[in-house]
């Protein structure tokens, strides 16, 4: 489970997005699961704004925060949702703040809190990042949840539920981000030294589409984006994606480090 936490000024627009359709018209059945403030959304944003209103001095009084689930997880029922929110308010120390958790995806939840108690006391959000940690943990272990701290991939991004049900839904044998990584980085690795042509003959007989970016000022490339033939959304447009949200190490600065032929390299294999 990973734990992702703001601040912000208004409890109002955090909850009107969380009731609302989304970005991208994502949000399914957004639904209020747990807390203690009751009311329709207009009366729960009401209360808590005005409820922080009375510290003036504090400039983000409203502790946000998104727990979500690995895509390896089951998908959770609203009373498991509601507990885990329970315990993890209560345990970071808010469970006497007015808060409330909302549900609008099958992964996560969205937790807003006041950081001004029912008495008024501010409770310190101090290393509230560092305390997170172990309450997340317990938590995995308490639920038989994946323990995300292991199985995080700093270098590759994960993939998300949604995104691996809809490449199952495409037949593809795996997420196309997990296929791109691995052909791009197979290109890479078979042309190290050998410059920016080799690696871009290989990526197209590895079938992996590419766009090279360039600086308009200098025209020297600074990026690239990959696909796949296959990868499309519903419309059957092409879905691109840039290097650095394929695998950091295929950055630009770490690609051109990597194609970039050495001093002594035989001038038969530079482009």
């Amino acid at each position: 489970m990973i734990a992702k936490i703001t601040k912000g000024r208004r409890a109002d627009r955090a909850l009107r997005y969380d009731f609302g359709p989304g970005r991208d018209e994502e949000h399914v059945n957004p639904r209020l699961i747990t807390g203690n403030v009751p009311g329709t959304v207009d009366q729960l944003a009401h209360l808590i704004d005005a409820h922080t209103a009375r510290r003036a001095d504090v400039a983000r009084p409203i502790w946000r925060c998104a727990l979500r689930t690995a895509p390896d997880d089951p998908i959770l029922p609203d009373a498991s949702w509601a507990r885990i929110a329970e315990r993890y308010v209560t345990r970071m120390g808010y469970g006497n703040c007015p808060w409330v958790a909302v549900r609008h995806g099958e992964d996560h939840i969205h937790l807003t809190i006041s950081r001004l108690d029912w008495t008024g006391w501010l409770v310190r959000d101090a290393f509230d990042y560092h305390r997170s940690w172990p309450v997340v943990r317990d938590i995995e272990r308490i639920w038989k949840l994946v323990n995300a701290e292991e199985r995080s991939n700093r270098i590759a991004p994960q993939v998300t539920r949604p995104e691996r049900a809809a490449s199952e839904n495409r037949g593809a044998p795996r997420p196309e981000r997990e296929e791109l990584r691995a052909r791009i980085r197979a290109a890479r690795d078979a042309t190290r030294g050998q410059g920016q042509n080799a690696f871009e003959r290989a990526l197209t007989e590895a079938g992996v589409d590419w766009r090279a970016h360039s600086s308009p000022s200098t025209g020297q490339v600074r990026g690239y984006s990959f696909s796949i033939p296959s990868w499309r959304d519903q419309e059957g447009t092409q879905i691109w994606v840039t290097a650095s949200k394929v695998a950091k190490d295929l950055s630009w600065p770490q690609l051109h480090a990597a194609l970039t032929p050495t001093p002594d390299q035989p001038p038969g294999l530079q482009n």
